[in-house]
């Protein structure tokens, strides 16, 4: 009788295991797989646009991270790979995607290694040359996800082949009375059940809080695509209109390079948008970027000159107070913390203010401090200006073409480098912003 139920409980214990991991890692991976396609089709979109305006430079001198670049002529051969010589390679005209790509307009393609443990995903696009641009990167399967958890299911399996003999042996020795309640114990005597309540407690709290991570991580991405499609909607009916109206001739020919001259600002607007929901998408991604000695005073220097022209046209005065100090981070982020800060400074400052941008020590750490004598920021607003897509002015801010993602974008990259930010503004008087680094 007592093997009977052992292996009953065994049975039913294994399949409630195995349905749960199917559900669990069936989930997350489905997720996450199809958070990278999202992200590399708006990275091909880029680079597309990208390739056509400027050809094989712009991809020489754009860094893609983990993504492969492959640039196509009609006639299949490889004009330009970012990872090879493009002259020893075949021809790609036969390769599914860039088939498909060029047959329909966007290809995709999936292929998988010897073992099926790692798969890459292919994405192409037809340009307007009839040349194709395609777009790679590697990433795993649920197969090697489920090998990379040996460890925590065979303990489990463990657990289960215990607890099944623990309950068939009570059960076999209760079977004729009634069992209100868990009462097991061990040959020792020890209750079962009282020793394993904290452990399976402790479960449910972390299987609670991973359904609402999930939850919020999906709240975030609708959030998040809502308010992309809105910003880029906006210029793209501006650009409509006025090509609709040249189209029509309804534009003088005095009135023509006003109009053009609106378009461009609109396309690169877009751009500018493109480029900052990339960024961000690589930082929430948490790639690997390199590290290095960066030297704070030359890349606030190096602002500064960037800067110098736009601060110029709003009459703002840009000043630096600096010291020698050296932090190690990544080159790149450092540099978008410093000029969107400062870019910031200048956008909502008053005519005949000034930013002054100070790097000191402070202990162990490095403190950036940008100070302006702008508009500020009304308190209600402070602890949210570092949102994704919040504007405390929107018209002001999208005449002075902001995205809304620079705060985002500074916050990310401070949070990249174990960092700190705070925020001390009062409205009328200006705003000050401090971001302290490891050293």
């Amino acid at each position: 009788m007592s093997k009977k139920i052992y292996r009953n409980i065994l049975f039913t214990a294994l399949a409630v295991f195995a349905c749960s991991m199917v559900f669990i890692f069936g989930g997350f991976y489905h997720y996450f797989d199809r958070q990278q396609s999202e992200r590399l089709q708006s990275e091909l979109e880029m680079a597309a646009s990208g390739a056509e305006k400027f050809g094989t430079e712009y991809l020489m001198l754009t860094d893609f991270g983990d993504s492969r670049v492959t640039w196509v002529s009609p006639e299949g051969e490889v004009v330009y790979d970012t990872a090879a010589d493009a002259g020893t390679m075949e021809n790609h005209g036969q390769r599914e995607e860039i088939r498909e790509a060029f047959l329909k307009g966007t290809g995709h393609s999936v292929r998988y290694s010897a073992t099926l443990l790692e798969k890459t995903n292919y994405y192409a696009k037809r340009l307007a040359d009839g040349s194709v641009l395609r777009i790679s990167r590697m990433g795993i399967t649920i197969g090697a996800i489920v090998i990379g958890m040996q460890q925590p299911i065979m303990l489990v399996l463990m657990i289960a082949l215990v607890l099944s003999a623990l309950f068939a042996l009570r059960l076999s020795e209760n079977i004729v009375k009634p069992i209100n309640r868990l009462d097991l114990e061990d040959p020792l005597g020890n209750n079962v059940y009282e020793e394993l309540s904290p452990l399976l407690k402790r479960i449910d709290r972390q299987n609670q809080e991973l359904r609402r991570a999930y939850t919020l991580a999906e709240q975030d991405r609708i959030e998040f695509t809502a308010n992309v499609t809105h910003e880029l909607k906006t210029p793209l009916q501006s650009i409509m209109g006025t090509a609709e109206l040249l189209e029509n001739g309804l534009v003088k020919e005095e009135d023509i390079p006003g109009f053009a001259a609106r378009m461009r600002q609109e396309a690169a607007r877009m751009v500018t948008l493109v480029e900052d929901i990339i960024q961000l998408s690589q930082l929430d991604g948490g790639d690997s970027l390199p590290l290095e000695s960066v030297h704070l005073a030359e890349v606030a220097k190096e602002v500064r000159t960037s800067l110098m022209e736009t601060a110029k046209k709003k009459q703002v005065i840009l000043a630096l107070k600096t010291e020698e100090v050296i932090v190690t981070g990544v080159y790149r982020l450092i540099m978008e913390i410093l000029y969107n800060l400062c870019d910031n400074a200048i956008q909502y400052n008053r005519r005949g203010g000034s930013v002054i941008t100070e790097i000191r020590e402070a202990g162990c750490r490095a403190q950036i401090t940008v100070r302006d004598t702008g508009i500020g920021i009304p308190i209600e607003d402070q602890s949210h200006v570092f949102e994704r897509f919040y504007r405390i002015d929107k018209s002001r801010s999208r005449r002075s073409g902001g995205t809304g993602l620079g705060l985002s974008i500074v916050k990310h990259a401070v949070q990249y480098h174990n960092g700190e930010i705070k925020l001390k503004s009062k409205p009328g008087e200006g705003t000050e912003i401090t971001v302290y680094l490891p050293k």
